[in-house]
């Protein structure tokens, strides 16, 4: 299932969204140049490893927390590169629209370091570099299906050899891709295969609590603004 565009129209360019995969495209691309040595180094040095976080006293706090930054940034292989700047492309630009460029980026974030955290703590004690930026993309997709839940989203269907184009609701496209990412945590499909898949659905969480929380204090400030223009400018 491959989003390809959203039906929605956006009333400015999304500046963050388009830094943010410049970002990323940047790394990956300084990535492609290292070899196998040095790539490993640079993932390391750059991914999250969660046994370093929780160390007796073997880092400092600066390392400890640029981690959670820059592993966002830093990816696996050409599928994980394509497949999170797809996403963040077709989902991103209208997030960052209703948010405003600002509080899209600090979304971004926030969503980006609680899953990273949340994996972390699911791991504790691994070794292995985490990396990649689909923790703080999945957030852009909850708070996409509830700012934008009906907008259409073409979507590329394969199923084995067959290759269709549908349109899709954008909650219906979210529910399915959540469904597989569950399949996907409970080891029913896709083995573990390296997918921080809970980090996925922790990310959804994060992006879903932080758009409620948005929408409630929106309409908060509207009903202010109405109530003070009735009252006069008082309330």
């Amino acid at each position: 299932m491959i989003p390809i565009r959203s039906t929605i129209k956006t009333a400015g360019a999304a500046y963050v969204n388009y830094a943010l995969i410049a970002a990323n495209l940047l790394v990956f691309v300084y990535a492609l140049f290292l070899d196998g040595a040095a790539l490993e180094a640079f993932h390391r040095g750059y991914g999250l490893i969660p046994y370093r976080v929780f160390p007796p006293d073997a880092y400092g706090a600066l390392e400890r927390t640029s981690m959670f930054f820059s592993s966002m940034f830093v990816h696996g292989g050409w599928l994980h590169i394509a497949g999170n700047v797809v996403f963040l492309h077709i989902f991103g630009r209208g997030v960052e629209d209703r948010l405003g460029h600002f509080r899209y980026l600090i979304f971004y974030l926030t969503c980006g370091l609680a899953t990273a955290f949340l994996q972390t703590l699911l791991n504790i004690h691994s070794e292995v570099p985490m990396i990649g930026a689909s923790g703080a993309i999945s957030g852009v997709l909850g708070a996409y299906m509830l700012f934008f839940p009906r907008s259409n989203i073409l979507t590329l269907l394969v199923i084995l050899v067959v290759f269709q184009f549908v349109r899709i609701k954008a909650y219906l496209f979210v529910i399915v891709w959540f469904v597989f990412q569950f399949l996907g945590g409970i080891g029913y499909i896709g083995g573990t295969g390296g997918v921080a898949f809970w980090s996925h659905i922790g990310g959804l969480a994060c992006g879903l609590v932080f758009a409620v929380s948005y929408v409630r204090t929106d309409a908060y400030r509207r009903r202010r603004y109405r109530a003070e223009r009735e009252n006069g400018g008082q309330f």
